[in-house]
């Protein structure tokens, strides 16, 4: 039951660090495998920051920037032609504990549906079980795929750009009767400040309930608190 944890980039280098560092901790099933998939970034060294962590050198650079869509719809074809049974999507600007793909997949087990390792404060869910939520939707980062949800999923969407993948693959699921659920203690924590959801303090992503289980994990909310706190004029809400 070995599982590709596939994490997509482009530039970054900070938290790519971070990411990389915690991903060679993370406890992997034998045959399991950490390749970056590079959307053309001009500046990151893939293979050096890997081997730093102490990562295999396994990415994947494009030539040119194809954005969100493409790149999903590359990891899952990557997937899909590999010998995994699971495939982990960790976003460069996310930690996560070493536990957590082993307790992905006990969440997994006699569940067909769709699980998150990342609980967000931005996608409200209602009690599902110990430890899980039921969510109408999902951000794409830190779901955790089996083969048939990605075929389905890959076979609606590939030949369609949309906005916001995860929206529309939450809205297939919805449709066809799949069920998509999160875990409550989120695996994974989101380090990034600044994004689509991060310009004022009171509207940054969150993994609720995460709990740091290595010292690399609580350096890098260390240093992103740190980077949070020197910056805090740039996150103050506007004046009215």
């Amino acid at each position: 039951m070995s599982a590709l944890i596939a994490i997509p980039t482009f530039e970054r280098e900070s938290l790519l660090k971070h990411c990389l560092a915690t991903a060679a901790e993370i406890h992997l099933p034998s045959g399991s495998s950490v390749v970056v998939f590079d959307d053309a970034s001009e500046t990151l060294d893939i293979a050096q920051l890997m081997q730093a962590a102490g990562l295999p050198p396994k990415y994947h650079r494009g030539s040119q920037r194809h954005g969100t869509h493409y790149m999903t719809c590359c990891i899952w074809e990557h997937f899909l032609q590999s010998p995994h049974e699971h495939l982990l999507f960790l976003d460069s600007d996310m930690i996560a504990n070493r536990s957590a793909v082993n307790d992905g997949m006990r969440h997994l087990e006699n569940f067909e549906g769709l699980l998150t390792l990342y609980n967000s404060r931005m996608h409200p869910g209602s009690p599902a079980g110990e430890d899980r939520l039921s969510k109408r939707k999902v951000g794409n980062a830190g779901t955790l795929w089996i083969r048939p949800l990605s075929q389905l999923v890959l076979g609606e969407l590939k030949d369609y750009s949309v906005a916001n993948i995860d929206d529309a693959y939450s809205d297939l699921l919805s449709e066809r009767g799949v069920p998509i659920v999160s875990v409550e203690r989120s695996r994974l924590q989101h380090l990034g400040i600044v994004g689509l959801n991060n310009r004022y303090f009171g509207e940054m992503e969150h993994g609720l309930s995460f709990q740091a289980d290595s010292p690399l994990q609580m350096e890098a909310i260390a240093a992103t608190y740190d980077d949070l706190m020197r910056q805090q004029e740039f996150y103050l809400r506007p004046k009215e």
